[in-house]
């Protein structure tokens, strides 16, 4: 990343970030005779400064329109921090990088992704516990999925920064107003749906990963990270497949392309979406006058809770623990400075975990950063065990043969229940 600032300009920073309202501020500090130092010790005490700087290194796979938030954010730690320097290098295939140069001793100190990385990181011995920091009091300052998706086997690996789920995207010019209970969407979905016009009651992907909310909302699983096996067998996951193929598909348009899916809504041909937040950019882009709620409530037992993604600064391994106390010095400010959590959330809509932020009045009054964190209130983290890679296939197969009239919804799940054993077993 480049530096905002030569090294020349060191002596100026103090007064900058005051003078710029920079995050995290800092106090300016003024010399008096008596501390007034000679040219010898000067020079002395600058060496001395320069040989304890800590270089942590951050490995990304950020797009572009994203990273400048972070470099922004990194220039002004460092600013507040000079002890201290973060180098961002970006990979392009950030798993393979770090799982060839992690055992290696040629790892990154730290790297950027979603929790469900974290397991096999985990298991595999390339994280870093960083336990002795995480208190109650840190613990506390997040949303409860952002605690769960930070932690796995008994030990913490990573802070949160931001999270993701689905949630219903709305045309304002179709809906007055959003529903508030399954009841008011499906009358909404009867409404438009035409498909010899080529109108929809809603738009929405077809896989795994957009079905879940419904299969939770009855107490259904596709994996348990606890027991550690599959639940396609279970009739509440029964319960929540039916409610969806019966209650909810059939006013969609049947195709699993995304893009075709995507498509009707930014179209005008389906008055709902259910998306998430990377979807949003687009959706702006084709005029759509929308507003963003979280799936409403079945009924006064059961509400949709779709899977969710927590994005995470990971400790790799390190090979040198004396950085330990500096990774986290910026681990916290990072992820816990309300200021720093705020700017990136406005500049990429991030959607915040940090409770202090989602309280925030600027960010419940962002229609979007507001609509998408009361959704993730609701939702529940993919699960982190590296035995889920065998899952997904499984289920997407079962929904595509449920789909296409090969198997009925009992047995397509049978099907993947076994599937997922035979894969889970070798």
């Amino acid at each position: 990343m480049k530096k905002v600032f030569g090294l020349l300009l060191i002596g100026l920073m103090a007064f900058a970030v005051v003078a710029s309202g920079c995050i995290g501020g800092g106090e300016t500090t003024t010399s008096s005779p008596a501390s007034t130092t000679t040219s010898s010790e000067t020079t002395t005490t600058t060496s001395s400064a320069a040989q304890e700087k800590v270089t942590i290194v951050l490995w990304h796979a950020i797009g572009p329109a994203e990273l400048k938030a972070f470099e922004d954010l990194i220039s002004e730690f460092e600013i507040e921090h000079p002890e201290i320097e973060i180098k961002l290098e970006q990979k392009a295939d950030l798993e393979t990088s770090l799982k060839a140069a992690i055992p290696a001793g040629q790892g990154p100190d730290l790297f950027i992704w979603a929790h469900d990385w974290i397991g096999k990181f985990a298991e595999a011995g390339m994280l870093e516990p960083i336990d002795e920091y995480v208190t109650p009091d840190i613990l506390d300052k997040f949303s409860p999925m952002a605690q769960e998706a930070m932690q796995y086997g008994g030990h913490y690996y990573a802070m949160p920064f931001a999270a993701e789920t689905v949630a219903l995207i709305y045309n304002k010019d179709m809906i007055s107003e959003p529903p508030k209970t399954f009841d008011e969407m499906k009358a909404i979905m009867e409404k438009y749906y035409n498909p010899d016009s080529e109108t929809y009651g809603l738009a929405s992907p077809i896989d795994p990963y957009f079905i879940s909310g419904w299969v939770h909302a009855f107490g259904g699983y596709y994996f348990d990270d606890k027991t550690k096996k599959p639940g396609l067998d279970k009739p509440e996951t029964l319960q929540g497949f039916k409610f969806f193929f019966e209650q909810v598909y059939p006013y969609m348009a049947q195709t699993q392309d995304y893009n075709a899916q995507v498509s009707l809504f930014h179209d005008g041909k389906a008055p709902m979406m259910i998306n998430g937040p990377w979807s949003i950019a687009d959706v702006k882009k084709a005029g759509i006058n929308f507003g963003v709620v979280p799936l409403p409530a079945i009924d006064d037992q059961h509400r949709p809770h779709p899977y969710g993604g927590v994005k995470l600064i990971y400790v790799a391994k390190l090979n040198d623990p004396s950085k330990k106390d500096a990774i986290w010095t910026f681990l916290k400010w990072f992820t816990t400075n309300p200021e720093a959590v705020k700017q990136l959330s406005i500049q990429d809509g991030y959607i915040p975990v940090l409770k202090e932020v989602l309280n925030d009045p600027e960010i419940q009054n962002d229609p979007v950063l507001y609509g998408f964190g009361q959704a993730v209130q609701y939702a529940i983290p993919m699960p982190k065990s590296p035995e889920m890679g065998s899952v997904w296939g499984p289920v997407g197969t079962a929904i595509t043969n449920i789909m296409g009239g090969k198997q009925t919804i009992d047995e397509a799940l049978q099907q993947a229940q076994q599937d997922i054993l035979a894969a889970l077993q070798g």
